[in-house]
């Protein structure tokens, strides 16, 4: 059964969604984000992760922007005639 909402994340971009969450998870451990700081960056680095697990972003699809491969076209698929 296909998903509902179609993926918009490349494979990297989701990397890249969890690595800078690390980073963020990282500097809140190290004391370097706190107080209200620290909040902020875990809730960001919360939805990143999130992203990243999901495949997709709201803010990509709300702007129309994706990051995923197109698929591969088929062969004959455009090529026909409409008569």
């Amino acid at each position: 059964m296909p998903s509902p909402i179609p993926k918009n994340l490349a494979n990297w971009d989701r990397w890249l969604r969890v690595a800078v969450a690390a980073g963020l998870i990282g500097l809140w451990a190290a004391h370097v984000l706190t107080g209200w700081l620290g909040i902020v960056a875990m809730v960001l680095a919360g939805g990143l992760l999130l992203n990243a697990a999901l495949g997709r972003c709201g803010l990509y699809a709300a702007f129309g922007f994706s990051t995923c491969p197109l698929p591969p076209r088929r062969e004959g698929a455009d090529t026909q005639k409409k008569q």
